[in-house]
């Protein structure tokens, strides 16, 4: 996958998620694990991400979406009760399931669509030419893998509707400021007589009321399966047990941090042995304008339209409105921040030929392109990365700084078609071929305070980005 591709989804990501980051991660990765039990799956795959707070649910994503809770319930419950919790715009659910009913599986398909809507993948139904846009069915079955209690939680909740649909209660909910946040809907049906829970979600693009027709046209299927169980079996518990243990190795991982020897000084070569490549940075400027930075054209910028109405006439970047996040994803503070440009030059060389490799790699270009690290330094003397983070309000639908990553080559080969947009920031080179070519990045200016950027570093997409083992280049003297 291209890094480009890569910069798309988690556009789309970014957009999608009506409540924080890492609320939806849990319910997304225990909806994931329900569906897989229910198929007789047992292989539990974590998410890993560059940033070490995108993983924190990942060592929980053996914990299903419905947490169990009690050993001695009456059958006259039905399947499960819930429990809610309502106070200062959070909404907390909980359930307490029937052991002595077996678990059946469920399913639910829609007879109703919103205009222009098709089916992409199962559960998953985006509008056309609008990818990533649209709605997600999610059934639910009383499964629990591990009977670890669980909550779910949202923040920022506006209002939940309390309604019957299809005979079943159902809760809609809606967010707080809507527009501004770009946020969608959550629609439940709870149906603890047969054995399950739908969740419905519609972001920003589809209207509440098209979400409720969508739950009341939904075709729903109940099924028994033998094989199905709340209990672990031995070879699950192996499994579950070593993937754990991987998570929390890849946890320590990530945490060790990284030393100030570790990190590639400034006008010092990294070698990338896994991708043949080698980078210098030569030299790091700040500019208030764009048309400052010698060279600059617009051939040279990966996509205008992300650029453009940013852009005074001078040159100079127009302010926009930011969040200050924790380490959960939750909101801290706005602020407005006014960017300026980092321009970095940099010489990128290929000293293994593509055709040289041990391995079947079918490589047969260079990646130039880089991201900004933001980080920090630790008591014991080493950097890892920072902790909170700041994005742009999602109505303000700014993008020149996702990710973190260059939005301007100055020697693109790539320029036009499918090419331009999959591999700009890659070029063809013969071994031994070198380039020098400058990166331009967006940086808030209070990131860099009286142009300090010891609390940032590239990494070049050519070392592969493992957040366990970084390597980073530096842009000053890191001290």
């Amino acid at each position: 996958m291209s890094e480009d591709r890569k910069r798309l989804e988690e556009q789309v990501l970014k957009q999608s998620i009506p409540v924080s980051r890492i609320t939806e991660d849990k319910i997304q990765a225990a909806y994931d694990i329900v569906r897989a039990k229910s198929r007789q799956k047992a292989k539990v795959t974590p998410m890993r991400s560059r940033r070490s707070l995108r993983h924190v649910w990942a060592a929980g994503l053996a914990a299903a979406l419905i947490a169990v809770s009690g050993l001695g319930v009456m059958a006259s419950m039905g399947y499960f009760t819930k429990n809610v919790q309502e106070a200062d715009g959070k909404v907390s659910y909980s359930f307490e399931v029937n052991y002595e009913l077996k678990p059946v599986e469920v399913k639910a398909e829609p007879t109703y669509l919103p205009e222009g809507m098709t089916r992409q993948e199962e559960g998953k139904y985006f509008l056309d030419g609008n990818y990533g846009h649209g709605i997600s069915i999610m059934p639910m079955n009383m499964v629990n893998i591990d009977a670890q209690k669980e909550m779910l939680d949202f923040s920022r909740v506006e209002q939940v509707e309390k309604t019957t649909i299809q005979n079943m209660e159902a809760h809609i909910i809606t967010y707080q400021e809507r527009d501004k946040y770009l946020t969608g809907e959550d629609l439940f049906l709870f149906n603890p007589e047969d054995g399950y829970v739908i969740r419905i979600f519609g972001d920003n693009a589809v209207p509440v009321e098209e979400v409720k027709k969508v739950a009341e046209g939904l075709k729903i299927t109940v099924t028994e399966n033998e094989d199905l169980t709340y209990a672990l079996t031995p070879e699950e518990r192996q499994k579950q047990a070593a993937a754990e243990a991987g998570d929390a190795e890849w946890e320590n991982l990530v945490e060790k941090g990284v030393a100030t020897d570790q990190i590639t000084k400034l006008g010092e070569t990294l070698q990338c042995e896994g991708y043949g490549a080698s980078y210098t940075v030569n030299e790091v400027k700040i500019y208030d304008s764009l048309f400052d930075v010698p060279g600059y054209t617009e051939q040279g910028v990966y996509d205008m339209e992300r650029l453009s109405p940013w852009l005074n006439a001078d040159g100079t970047h127009k302010p926009y409105q930011r969040m200050h996040l924790d380490q959960e994803g939750e909101i801290l503070e706005e602020t407005e921040a006014a960017p300026k440009f980092l321009a970095v030059q940099v010489t990128a060389e290929q000293y293994i030929g593509y055709n040289e490799f041990d391995n079947e790699t079918t490589q047969d270009s260079t990646a130039l392109d880089a991201s900004l690290v933001y980080v920090e330094k630790r008591a014991d003397g080493t950097w890892n990365f920072k902790k909170d983070s700041y994005e742009a309000v999602p109505s303000e639908r700014y993008e020149l700084q996702m990710d973190h990553s260059a939005f301007y080559l100055s020697q693109p080969e790539n320029v036009s078609g499918e090419g331009r947009m999959h591999s700009f920031f890659y070029r063809s080179m013969k071994k031994g071929e070198s380039l020098d070519y400058t990166l331009i990045f967006a940086v808030d200016a209070d990131q860099m305070p009286g142009g300090s950027l010891e609390n940032i570093v590239l990494c070049f997409n050519g070392t592969g980005n493992d957040p366990t083992n970084p390597m980073w280049s530096a842009l000053t003297e890191m001290k």
